[in-house]
């Protein structure tokens, strides 16, 4: 198994948080995104908050936010290529 960064255990400590969260930290959420660095990273988040998301019955508007944001830059990303 490949050591791994600092950088990669604080997004592997701060996911595992918000899995645990009923209600995700805003703040955890935060700091999740501005610590991606690997397209693994990031397709774990993407996959998390969706998993959240669905599991919401109502899930809040700041969560939904999220999610467009996210799906947005995918978009973005396929228009590049």
């Amino acid at each position: 198994m490949a050591a791994s960064s600092i950088q990669d255990l604080y997004v592997r400590l701060l996911l595992d948080r918000v899995r645990e969260e009923k209600f995700p930290n805003p703040e955890h959420l935060d700091r999740i995104e501005a610590s991606l660095r690997t397209p693994e990273q990031l397709r774990e988040y993407i996959v998390l908050l969706f998993d959240r998301v669905a599991a919401m019955k109502h899930p809040s508007a700041a969560m939904l936010d999220r999610v467009a944001r996210f799906a947005a830059m995918e978009q973005n990303v396929r228009k590049r290529t």
